[in-house]
């Protein structure tokens, strides 16, 4: 998934880098980690996409520390997103978005920690889990 969104970022102009260390086992479930990963991927690709700034940039970072997965994905974006009661309006589609609600949801579960900052036309997605 990951070589996936690389691709995507690549084909659309979009300096990204990569820096995992996660371990072959992880202590989530591996289809929640993936749905973490990858609806921050999405979200960070399509602001490069509609960033208006020059040198767009995705900066994803994921290690384990103490037995936790520590992961960070950081992003040009040309404006703050719309939050409303703590949930962020969606891009795409009237209403909320999905992608951000399932981060933390999956986070609650495993009970982790989840901030989401917007700063100098850059969005900061960490993760601890």
């Amino acid at each position: 998934m990951v070589n996936y969104y690389v691709d995507e970022a690549r084909k659309s102009g979009v300096d990204i880098s990569v820096s995992m260390a996660v371990p072959q086992k992880l202590s989530m479930n591996e289809a929640e980690f993936c749905s973490v990963l990858g609806n921050l991927l999405e979200n960070a690709l399509d602001a490069c996409r509609e960033y208006t700034g020059s040198n767009p940039f995705i900066r994803l970072r994921a290690k384990e520390e103490n037995s936790h997965l520590a992961l960070t994905v950081d992003n040009s974006c040309s404006s703050a997103p719309v939050e409303e009661n703590g949930r962020f309006l969606s891009t795409k589609h009237d209403g909320f978005g999905t992608g951000t609600a399932s981060v933390r949801l999956i986070a609650e579960h495993y009970h982790g920690v989840v901030t989401f900052r917007y700063a100098d036309q850059c969005f900061f997605a960490s993760v601890f889990l």
